[in-house]
């Protein structure tokens, strides 16, 4: 919001120590829309929402046609209360690696040392239970990234837009990825790959999105310290920080800028990415193969490919009096001056920043 002054001062100072260049896109309020410029789809539920939530989608659909009419390739959307690690290029080279991996297309799994675990996100506890239409799964496939590394970083660092919708990198908590369906082995579409031994990561007990959230389900189904990255069919909350390309952005905002609309936004973008755009009558009757067979033809076909990262690489900063314009997740909001999941925080570290002094010098927010 342009009145927020305080948000955009501490977004430059936080950019610029970590020398970054960054542009704003205005946020609006929910008077400022009008009722004809709401999509038609899902509009009795739109205009029951909050006036900061209506300005908060439209901000995002603003952000979105920007990328789409400037034909950007790609670009990332952070909101004004981003912080991130000191140390997050390396996160970055990291993520890079995974996401080429993740979006280049079917692999053969079958030549890599993947394991097989326990997947402890139940149903009964998971904020992403109605995310996607295919169930929780009993296991989980994880493939060290270390077995994976090799691609170039040179043509496409994040692997090749046109392959790509959208990388959560900044969220409130993510599901694991859904398989397509019940029972299906390891594939690009749910395999974990992993990065133990993180030094950015914090333990499992500091795995938490909000003071009133639930832990992670990533702290028991993994080792201390273990960064996963895969698709995110699962669900997510909160868009702190995601990268679109050309191809997301048009997509999105056909979807929510022109067609329909009717939820806050990070719950329609992380329906829409746990979804398919399978045609209506193409889901096959049982025993219907034939059907079964076009249907999945058409999802490869129109897939939307998102892909997340637990825990984020980017979160919401909570600062001092510093409450949301659009409202407090779970009901209240955080009263702690903190950010969540990042250690070496950029904001909670920004005087030190300021000055000049190095990583050796700053608050560690999660020690072990």
């Amino acid at each position: 919001m342009p009145s927020r002054t305080d948000r955009r001062d501490a977004t430059i100072l936080a950019a610029a120590a970590s020398n970054m260049k960054i542009d704003f896109i205005e946020g609006i309020t929910g008077d400022q829309i009008p009722e004809v410029a709401l999509p038609p789809g899902n509009k009795a539920e739109s205009l029951k929402l909050f006036k900061g939530i209506r300005g908060s989608w439209r901000s995002h659909m603003n952000a979105l046609q920007a990328i789409v009419h400037q034909n950007l390739s790609s670009a990332m959307i952070f909101e004004d209360d981003v912080d991130w690690d000191v140390r997050l290029r390396p996160q970055l080279q990291d993520l890079a690696f995974a996401s080429q991996f993740l979006t280049s297309g079917p692999q053969d799994l079958s030549r890599y040392p993947v394991q097989t675990i326990p997947n402890p996100e139940a149903p009964e506890v998971s904020i992403h239970n109605e995310s996607s239409e295919n169930p929780i799964p009993s296991t989980l496939h994880s493939l060290p990234l270390s077995k994976v590394l090799g691609p170039s970083l040179k043509l496409h660092p994040y692997g090749d837009p046109a392959n790509w919708d959208v990388l959560w990198l900044g969220h409130c908590g993510a599901g694991f990825p859904r398989p397509p369906r019940s029972g299906s082995g390891a594939s690009d579409k749910n395999i974990l790959l992993t990065n133990p031994n993180d030094p950015t990561v914090p333990l499992p007990k500091y795995l938490r999105a909000h003071p009133f959230g639930p832990l992670d389900a990533l702290g028991t189904s993994h080792p201390p310290h273990t960064r996963v990255y895969h698709r995110g069919s699962g669900g997510a909350l909160c868009t702190v920080a995601y990268a679109v390309s050309q191809r997301g952005a048009r997509r999105l905002l056909h979807e929510f800028g022109v067609s329909k609309w009717g939820r806050i936004w990070d719950v329609e973008l992380g329906d829409w990415c746990a979804g398919s755009d399978s045609p209506a009558g193409s889901k096959p009757e049982d025993g219907s193969e034939a059907l079964g067979e076009a249907r999945m033809d058409q999802e490869d076909k129109g897939e939307r490919k998102c892909i997340t990262v637990q825990p984020p690489i980017f979160a919401h900063h909570h600062p001092l009096g510093g409450e949301s314009d659009i409202g407090g997740l779970g009901g209240g909001y955080a009263r702690t001056v903190e950010t969540k999941y990042l250690r070496l925080s950029v904001r909670m570290n920004l005087q030190a920043m300021v000055r000049g002094d190095g990583p050796e010098v700053m608050v560690d927010q999660w020690p072990d």
